[in-house]
């Protein structure tokens, strides 16, 4: 299966699920909507905007992708990985997040870029693990709106 027929499979399993993401707000009701009959029946499956379909298109496609790279669900999205990519007589390191790595010649060893790009990865680590620390550190509090 190609990786386009793989994403058009996840992309429909979305659609044809029970409900996208979550339940509409009442004031999503006012603008656009798209919705999902059933077969022979004007009763909607589901209704969603179209922010929280791609909402649930993107959290399939990404579920999709990690189990095809067998990447744990705590992991995050974006992976670091290595790419090099021949610049005339140099080698460009990127990391795949897009981060620029470095260049060296073609005729040099690329352990210079690897240990760049390991240095890279270790701060990305940190900083996803700050953040997380961060974000557990907040208080607690009830949605607006909420009783």
């Amino acid at each position: 299966m190609t990786r386009s027929t793989s994403r058009v499979a996840v992309i429909a399993r979305v659609l044809r699920g029970e409900r996208p993401v979550r339940q509409l707000l009442a004031c999503e009701l006012r603008g656009q909507v798209v919705q999902l009959l059933g077969y022979g029946t004007t009763d909607p499956t589901w209704t969603a905007t179209p922010e929280l379909l791609a909402e649930a298109i993107d959290a399939g496609l990404t579920r999709a992708e990690r189990e095809e790279k067998d990447t744990p669900a705590g992991a995050p999205s974006t992976a670091h990985a290595l790419v090099l990519e021949a610049d005339g007589l140099d080698l460009v390191g990127v990391c795949q997040c897009g981060r620029r790595i470095g260049r060296a010649p073609l005729a040099r060893s690329v352990d210079g870029l690897v240990g760049l790009w390991q240095r890279h990865t270790d701060q990305a680590d940190r900083d996803a693990a700050a953040w997380a620390d961060a974000l557990t550190a907040l208080p607690n509090t009830r949605p607006i709106g909420a009783s």
